[in-house]
């Protein structure tokens, strides 16, 4: 099962704009090759219950057997329960520096704002019903779950975490250089939250990782049956893009209030389901090592700056959120490929070194 799911992760990458003009894949081959995992587990109605949360599912992990994987995965590594390694080291670097942690990793406000709201409409769209001074209420509950934002708690502490100006440690924006988030977000996804690095408990849990997951395939077969027949078609399968994207919205607790009406609303349109497949990538996979490699698949700008939230409080007590620039990027057109490996260059003496390297 596991090379049968490398196999639609190649047939993927193959059909994928940047690497279409070199093959013979199709579509409907990475599709075809998707269904023969998906078809194992029934299809759609075999998408795991709690998949989504498969890094913090406490009483799954600790009952774990060798050899044995939990539904939503594919291929795992061993699990870890180390203080000093595995089964702490990942909230030892990525909780915020109030709970002992270097708070590493932040999310960015681009990777924020693609979260739709709970009704499952996109923050740009008027039925959606953002709202810039409260943007964190009635979004998608990956959202919460994934990323800690302002007022926010982590770990085993009650505590909010302050990342606005207003606030009075380490935890605020930029406060600190290499502790402090430089975004105004810190990780929550790949972190359990009984967890504790404070050295005085040094709380360790079991962690494993996720090396192929069954989410990815189902959104592998998404992407490739959208473009082979459309969003609802089927090809010579049971289910279609629409019907994955359905199910998988559901399980995040999207649209389930009014029938996702903004799903309903695309499922003719292949451009527009596109789109949505592309951003349900991105949040499922988030921090999972997939979208600098899906950015360049699709041959989509590697340069968009990352930006942040800075939030101050006003003399009223009211909050004030203001988008801001973290970091530029500089990405040049050549590099959606890879160098290849200067031993491998050495092997072959026609292999030719890809443009620009």
């Amino acid at each position: 099962r596991i090379v049968e799911a490398i196999k639609a992760q190649v047939a993927l990458l193959a059909a994928s704009p940047a690497y279409s003009a070199g093959t013979t894949v199709t579509w409907e081959d990475a599709a075809n090759n998707a269904a023969i995992v998906l078809d194992k587990i029934n299809g759609v109605s075999g998408l795991s219950a709690t998949g989504a949360t498969w890094y913090s599912n406490a009483t799954e992990i600790s009952n774990l057997a060798s050899g044995v994987d939990p539904a939503e995965i594919i291929w795992r590594s061993g699990k870890d329960n180390s203080a000093t390694a595995g089964g702490l080291e990942l909230e030892k670097n990525n909780f915020p520096p109030s709970l002992y942690g270097k708070g590493r990793i932040n999310p960015t406000q681009n990777l924020v704002d693609a979260f739709p709201m709970v009704n499952g409409y996109p923050i740009s769209e008027t039925a959606g019903a953002y709202v810039l001074t409260a943007p964190y209420t009635n979004r998608d509950p990956r959202l919460a779950k994934y990323i800690l934002f302002n007022g926010g708690t982590q770990g085993t502490s009650s505590t909010a975490i302050i990342t606005g100006t207003y606030g009075t440690n380490n935890d605020v924006i930029n406060k600190e250089n290499g502790l402090s988030t430089r975004t105004g977000y810190y990780l929550r996804k790949l972190l359990r939250s009984d967890c504790n690095p404070d050295p005085n408990f040094n709380t360790a849990q079991f962690h494993y990782t996720a090396r192929i997951r069954y989410t990815e395939i189902f959104l592998i077969y998404a992407e490739a049956a959208n473009e082979a027949y459309g969003p609802t078609g089927k090809g010579s399968h049971n289910y279609s893009a629409y019907d994955v994207i359905k199910a998988i919205r559901a399980r995040a607790g999207v649209g389930t209030t009014n029938g996702d009406a903004y799903l309903e609303s695309i499922k003719g349109d292949k451009d527009k389901m596109r789109t949505l497949i592309r951003n349900e990538r991105r949040l499922e996979l988030c921090f999972e090592n997939h979208r600098f490699y899906d950015l360049r698949r699709w041959k989509v700008s590697l340069n968009e700056t990352a930006k942040g939230m800075q939030i101050d409080k006003n003399s009223d007590g009211t909050l004030k959120y203001t988008p801001i620039d973290t970091e530029a990027r500089n990405y040049k057109a050549y590099m959606n490929y890879g160098p290849i490996p200067y031993s491998e260059m050495q092997k072959w003496t026609q292999l030719q070194q890809n443009v620009g390297w």
